[in-house]
């Protein structure tokens, strides 16, 4: 079923989104500066962790190192190259993409990968889920 909805609707759905992003998917301490990420990506072979919570990086406890993955096409850290069309890409800790998922369905997706743009310089053309 499809619904019509105004364009004052439409921009209060986006703000209550961006709202939402703002509360529950900012990195531990902020956001660092564009050149920051930048620079980041290129120590990092096309890649960039962002956590939400303090943690020691290891992996094993997912509720201690819930993080945002950013992944450039040629990340020299993968065995397998990204599917074509889908990179650069992030992929979300999963309990806050399944609760976006379950709050917004598909339409907050484009919103994040602006909002996402707005607050590092960097592009998206895919979100997922992280399977890990």
């Amino acid at each position: 079923m499809k619904y019509i909805i105004t364009e004052q609707q439409e921009q209060k759905l986006k703000d209550t989104i961006v709202k939402y992003l703002d509360n529950h998917l900012v990195p531990k301490g902020g956001w660092m500066s564009r050149r920051e990420y930048i620079k980041e990506l290129n120590e990092n072979s096309g890649e960039l962790f962002l956590f939400f919570v303090e943690g020691d990086g290891d992996f094993q406890d997912a509720n201690e190192d819930a993080h945002m993955w950013y992944s450039m096409c040629d990340n020299g850290n993968l065995s397998e190259p990204l599917r074509k069309g889908e990179c650069p890409l992030v992929a979300i800790y999963s309990a806050k993409y399944d609760a976006l998922e379950a709050f917004f369905g598909d339409i907050w997706k484009p919103i994040f990968k602006q909002w996402f743009k707005q607050n590092t310089g960097l592009p998206i053309k895919h979100v997922d889920v992280q399977g890990w």
